[in-house]
């Protein structure tokens, strides 16, 4: 009997990235170029659905395979290793999928990928794992916080640590637990062309819906269906795919039209855009990378939402070859992303504590660098999808003892993320946003 194709390519597309390492978003992409064709718009979204859950859930995966399997789960052949936990992962998280009908097209899929031999080692392990999330032992959540939350929601036991000293167990258990989730699918109005309120109504038809954001007024989320790729409304360039939290740095950096701005590290776009749409088009904005490819999807982006006035640079922006000065610059600088891990799940098996300590020097070298090319009285804003100590208040602690720049405040709506003068934080705890850290600097007279 022929394999299920979805799962046929879900499996190719997690051998990329849990043997090869090769990123989770690129990976699907590549399949779904390759594949997409002939699947239908629910295969492609079962597809999604399972990639990104078996990864997600890596760590509570092997955990139920070490009782029912008799050697080492790395000791299997790497797709059967990988047919076992996507079959966890539907047997515990996948409600539409039954646990024989689970079973069976795992069987199918060890015939396709190995042989008679290892088929029937699959059916008789996820003949025997839980059915449900309620029947898998765990550790006491009390007793053992840390072993819990790190079995449980599949962290990395050094990092549900790490989180525990910086946060305190009450505010790190709920990180944890958010970190565990499928993030909400959200996208920035482009103003451009079109408001929020017209792109909601074009958005809203049968199966699918969407709702504003109570704060940001272009953020708008996609509570049912999927994020339409291929409506005119995407095609005309309409909307940019981008989580709530990571419009806040454009706002924060407040340009204003017919100023010189500074993007140091802009690809793919998203604030490099954001900021062009603030200005209404009448602004120039410099939006420097030091990766070619990166280059190419930022081009893409100004060019399908009609952005005017934004100038790609090839270039190293720790030694940008700029002279400045400019008005306003903002650094979003590259980081351990772990304010994205409900986007990107396998950041969790890439990130390790060395990142946290060698990042920082590159975050500061950028910093450094936007304070030279700013002009007196310029604004500067400083920004990273992350909350980690090392990569946040500690880059600012460190510079600014001898940087001519002081803490200034933003817009009054963003309030409900201050937490210090011209500081903010978002934690995804807090459910409908990526964990964000920014701060805005005047550099003095």
């Amino acid at each position: 009997m022929p394999v299920d194709p979805v799962r046929d390519a879900a499996i190719d597309v997690l051998l990329r990235v849990l043997e090869k390492r090769v990123f989770l978003d690129r990976s699907l992409d590549k399949t779904l170029r390759r594949k997409g064709s002939a699947l239908s718009s629910r295969g492609r979204r079962f597809l999604t659905q399972l990639v990104y859950g078996t990864v997600r859930h890596k760590l509570l995966a092997d955990s139920v395979l070490s009782g029912p399997l008799h050697q080492p789960l790395g000791e299997l052949p790497a797709p059967i290793r990988t047919i076992l936990r996507m079959g966890v992962f539907q047997a515990l998280f996948c409600n539409q999928v039954t646990f024989p009908a689970m079973v069976h097209t795992s069987v199918d899929l060890a015939k396709s990928r190995g042989h008679i031999g290892t088929s029937r080692l699959v059916n008789a392990v996820l003949k025997r794992v839980p059915e449900t999330l309620e029947d898998v032992t765990l550790p006491d959540p009390t007793a053992e916080p840390i072993a819990y939350e790190s079995l449980r929601y599949s962290i990395p036991s050094w990092l549900v640590e790490h989180w525990h000293a910086q946060f305190g167990q009450e505010q790190a258990s709920r990180i944890s637990a958010s970190c565990g989730t499928e993030a909400p699918r959200t996208i920035r109005t482009n103003t451009l062309v079109t408001d929020a309120d017209k792109l909601l109504q074009a958005l809203t038809k049968p199966g699918s819906a969407a709702t504003r954001h109570p704060v940001i007024n272009e953020a708008i989320t996609l509570v049912e269906g999927p994020i339409p790729y291929e409506s005119k409304a995407f095609q005309n360039g309409h909307f940019y795919i981008q989580d709530p939290a990571s419009m806040l740095p454009p706002h924060l950096l407040e340009p204003q039209p017919g100023e010189t701005i500074l993007d140091m590290c802009a690809a793919p776009g998203g604030k490099a855009t954001h900021i062009a749409q603030l200005t209404a088009n009448e602004s120039r904005v410099l939006a420097l990378d030091s990766q070619r490819q990166r280059l190419y999807p930022l081009c893409e982006n100004i060019e399908r939402l009609h952005v005017e006035g934004i100038q790609p640079i090839l270039a190293d922006s720790t030694i940008p070859p700029l002279q400045g000065p400019f008005d306003r610059i903002l650094v979003d600088a590259p980081c351990s992303g772990l304010g994205t891990l409900r986007r990107h799940p396998d950041l969790k098996w890439r990130v390790s504590p060395e990142n946290l300590k060698s990042l920082p020097r590159l975050q500061g070298k950028l910093l450094r660098s936007a304070i030279q090319l700013c002009k007196n009285g310029g604004v500067i804003v400083y920004s990273v999808c992350t909350f980690t100590g090392e990569e946040t208040d500690d880059v600012i602690n460190e510079i600014l003892p001898d940087a001519p720049v002081q803490f200034e405040d933003g817009p009054e709506w963003l309030s409900p993320w201050k937490i210090g003068k011209g500081k903010y934080l978002v934690l995804p705890e807090e459910g409908q946003m990526d964990g964000y850290f920014l701060t805005r600097l005047r550099k003095a007279y």
